[in-house]
C-alpha cells in the first residue's frame, strides 16, 4: 500500500515537474518591430504640444508618449492641439507555431505576428482629424530571449507609431 502512495506521488512530481520545465523553456518572449527602417527611428522634427483628452486609456497613452510625436502637457489651456485616443485593437494570430516551441524545448525562435491598429483623433479649433495606424510589432517567443529586455511592448509600439505617423506625411 505504501509503494503505491510513494509511486503515485512520484508520478505526480514527474508530472508537474513537466509541466513546469515545458513552461519555463516556451514562455521567454520579446517583441520585435517588423519594419526594420523604424527601428532606430528618432524624430528630428519640432514637437507640436497636445493635450490628451482621455489620458485614461493607460496603455494607449504610453505608447503616444513613447512615440515622441507631440510634447504632452497636463493644462488644455495650453495648447490649441487636443489627442481622442481609442482603444488599442487586437486582432491575435493563430498560435499554432508555439507547437514547433514545445517540440524543439524553446531552441526554435517562433514569432506570432499579431495585428494592432492604433487610432486616435486630432482636434484643433474644432476640426477633427482621424489617424489609423496599423502597428507592426511582432511577439517572439525562445528560449534565449530570457536574457534580452525587449519585453516593453509600448516602447516598441511607439517607434513604430512615431514611423509610420512620418511615413505617412511623406
Amino acid at each position: 500500500m505504501n509503494y503505491f502512495i510513494s509511486f503515485r506521488i512520484q508520478k505526480q512530481f514527474k508530472l508537474i515537474l513537466g509541466c513546469f520545465l515545458l513552461l519555463f523553456l516556451n514562455s521567454c518572449y520579446s517583441y520585435k518591430i517588423t519594419n526594420k527602417e523604424f527601428r532606430h527611428f528618432k524624430n528630428t522634427d519640432s514637437k507640436e504640444t497636445a493635450y490628451v483628452l482621455n489620458a485614461s486609456l493607460q496603455k494607449e497613452y504610453k505608447i503616444l508618449e513613447q512615440s515622441n510625436l507631440f510634447k504632452i502637457t497636463e493644462d488644455s489651456t495650453k495648447t490649441d492641439l487636443k489627442i481622442k485616443l481609442y482603444p488599442l485593437r487586437t486582432y491575435p494570430s493563430c498560435g499554432n507555431p508555439l507547437m514547433a516551441q514545445v517540440f524543439t524545448l524553446g531552441q526554435m525562435p517562433v514569432s506570432l505576428p499579431n495585428n494592432y491598429e492604433f487610432q486616435y483623433d486630432q482636434i484643433r479649433n474644432g476640426k477633427t482629424t482621424s489617424q489609423k495606424i496599423n502597428l507592426g510589432v511582432t511577439q517572439r517567443y525562445w528560449f534565449w530571449d530570457i536574457f534580452t529586455f525587449n519585453r516593453n511592448f509600448e516602447k516598441k509600439a511607439g517607434k513604430v507609431l512615431l514611423g509610420e505617423s512620418k511615413f505617412k506625411q511623406k
